[in-house]
Order: C-alpha cells, then sequence, then structure tokens
C-alpha cells in the first residue's frame, strides 16, 4: 500500500514538473515570435494553461487590484498598457474580412456612417467621427477597491453587441460576463474609469470607438483603426495620452 502510494506521489509531482517545462516552451517560443502573429497566439495558449492549472496571470492580478495601488505601480505600466492594445486588436480583429454590410448590421449604422470615418486628429480627437462600440465602466469604493464592472451596448436592441468583450477577450461569444473583473487595465484606462450612474449624465467609464475602417475592391474589411475615449480622455499626471490607446490592425497581422 505505501509503495503505491509513493508511486502516486511521484507521478503527480512529474505531472507537475511536465506542465511547468510546457508552460516554460510555450512561453520562450511566444517571446521570440512576439513579433507576429503567430507569437501572439502562442502567447494565448500559455495563458490558457496556466488558467487551466489555477495559476494567476498578470492580468488575473490586474483586474482585481486596487486601481490607486495599480496606477502606482510604474514597473508594471507598459505591460498593462500593451494588454489594453491587444484587447483592442482583438476586438478589430472580430471584423477583419467581413463585407461592408456585415459590419455596418452588427454595430447598427449604415454604410454610409463606415465610408465617412477618417481617422483621428493630431489631439486624437475623432476627424470625421467614430462608431462608438461600447462602454467599459468600473466601481470603485473609498479606498479604491474594485467593487463592480459592467458594460453598455451601443444599441439595446442589439444583442450581438452584448460579445463585444468576449471579442477582446477572445472568450467564446455567449460566455456570461464577469462584473469582478476589469477588462482594461492601462494608466490611461484607469485614470478616465469613472463610477456609472444609470441616467445621471456620469461619464460611463472607458468608451471603446472605431475610428477608420479600410475596404478592399470587393468591400470587405482589411483594416480597423480603435481607440479608448477619443474625445472626452483626458491626461492624468502627465503620463497618459489619447495615443496610448490607439491601436490599428490590418489582415494577416
Amino acid at each position: 500500500m505505501m509503495n503505491n502510494l509513493r508511486h502516486a506521489a511521484r507521478q503527480r509531482g512529474q505531472g507537475i514538473v511536465e506542465y511547468a517545462l510546457l508552460l516554460a516552451l510555450i512561453l520562450g517560443i511566444a517571446i521570440a515570435l512576439n513579433s507576429n502573429g503567430l507569437g501572439t497566439a502562442i502567447t494565448d495558449t500559455f495563458d490558457r494553461v496556466a488558467h487551466a492549472l489555477g495559476i494567476e496571470t498578470d492580468w488575473d492580478k490586474w483586474s482585481k487590484m486596487n486601481g490607486d495601488e495599480l496606477l502606482a505601480d510604474s514597473a508594471s505600466a507598459d505591460d498593462r498598457l500593451k494588454a489594453d492594445r491587444e484587447f483592442l486588436s482583438n476586438i478589430g480583429r472580430h471584423f477583419l474580412g467581413m463585407t461592408k454590410s456585415e459590419m455596418a448590421s452588427i454595430l447598427g449604422v449604415s454604410e454610409a456612417e463606415l465610408d465617412k470615418l477618417d481617422g483621428t486628429k493630431s489631439d486624437g480627437s475623432p476627424q470625421n467621427g467614430s462608431v462608438l462600440v461600447g462602454h467599459l465602466y468600473e466601481a470603485r469604493d473609498a479606498d479604491g477597491n474594485l467593487t463592480q464592472t459592467g458594460y453598455d451596448s451601443r444599441t439595446e436592441n442589439n444583442a450581438q453587441l452584448d460579445n463585444f468583450y468576449n471579442w477582446g477577450s477572445k472568450a467564446q461569444d455567449g460566455t456570461s460576463y464577469d462584473s469582478s473583473h476589469r477588462y482594461l487595465v492601462s494608466d490611461y484606462a484607469l485614470s478616465n474609469s469613472q463610477n456609472h450612474y444609470y441616467n445621471n449624465d456620469v461619464t460611463t467609464g472607458n468608451g471603446i470607438h472605431i475610428m477608420d475602417v479600410g475596404f478592399d475592391n470587393s468591400g470587405k474589411v482589411t483594416s480597423v483603426n480603435l481607440a479608448v475615449n477619443p474625445k472626452s480622455g483626458s491626461v492624468i499626471q502627465g503620463k497618459t495620452s489619447k495615443a496610448d490607446l490607439n491601436v490599428t490592425v490590418r489582415e494577416n497581422r
């Protein structure tokens, strides 16, 4: 009996070591290939394996940290900004390859509204309008602790937009929204996110806007530019700007 228990313990220990080696291999390849889409895919795989093993990732920690402490954590600022930029990029990738009419239908706008989008001005505000995908907001207590997050779709009668946060986090469409996490963790997003109050004209956190869309000759989407709070976002303590969260995704990238 004791021999069987020792054998089982050795097997469990060996399994943990094998998982750790697998994670290290995945991370090493992701770092080496970080300049292309394959690197991103491998990094996503690493995160999924880590979650499956119950290992807390940096994003897991940031998504629930005290907001003031997170803003003060300058050592993680660049990585948090990178995470937010990837969140926006994932939303943009969702539309790549769609027809103009399909994209317009999902966003609840006319094709003409997509045609007139023309990026941003030098100050980061819309050059010629923008299309609001939705809002991510959070509420904090007096000590800066996260109490709840939520989201608003652009149009209440367009159920497809309930999935926009899933596009950003690459979760399966239909996954229930987890209000215990924040989904944008950069200094800019944290500085501009405010408590949300229904029907009281209070800024609703971070608005995600599509600023520009590129199409090929057949009318399919080839590029999407997105920004966070391009109209209302403000610089806080001289370390955040609208340009921090303005990304463009293109086909095959």
